[in-house]
């Protein structure tokens, strides 16, 4: 009959708090020349299922560049990624950027189960093949970030 209140826009998780862990991002609003203390910035407001800590979080605004870049023109779609850092610019910091796993088997059914056990609110163990999957994957950002996920058992 109720429900509790939705989170705030800028919800606490930053690109920081998820380095490394492989997400499904959700765009949901590309908006520009929002005022900070920074001067006017663009972003994207996204849900986040962060697949490896098994955790959502909603109604999210990201204000990287790269990351804005990379989401505006997905509104409406799941964007399945590892996050990392790009490459610095000269006197600059690496941008945050999100690196493709969408053709990574392990990372696809890892994704695919926690959104099935997301949206019908009951959550199992994760499945230990897809562990093994992904460290036998050659792609050591998604070993990394679904190891994690496996050592949450």
């Amino acid at each position: 009959m109720f429900t509790s209140p939705g989170t705030s826009e800028g919800s606490d998780v930053k690109p920081a708090d998820l380095e490394g862990h492989l997400l499904v991002v959700e765009p949901h609003e590309y908006r520009e020349n929002i005022p900070t203390s920074l001067g006017d910035k663009d972003a994207i407001r996204v849900t986040v299922h962060d697949i490896t800590d098994q955790t959502t979080y909603e109604n999210i605004l990201w204000f990287p560049r790269v990351l804005v870049g990379s989401l505006k023109n997905r509104i409406g779609q799941k964007v399945l990624a590892v996050l990392g850092k790009g490459t610095a610019k000269p006197g600059q910091s690496a941008p945050w950027v999100l690196v493709d796993a969408s053709t990574e088997k392990p990372a696809v059914k890892a994704a695919t189960a926690y959104l099935e056990q997301y949206q019908s609110g009951t959550f199992t163990a994760v499945d230990d093949e897809i562990a093994q999957v992904a460290a036998e994957s050659g792609n050591p950002a998604l070993a990394a970030a679904l190891g994690k996920l496996g050592a949450r058992k």
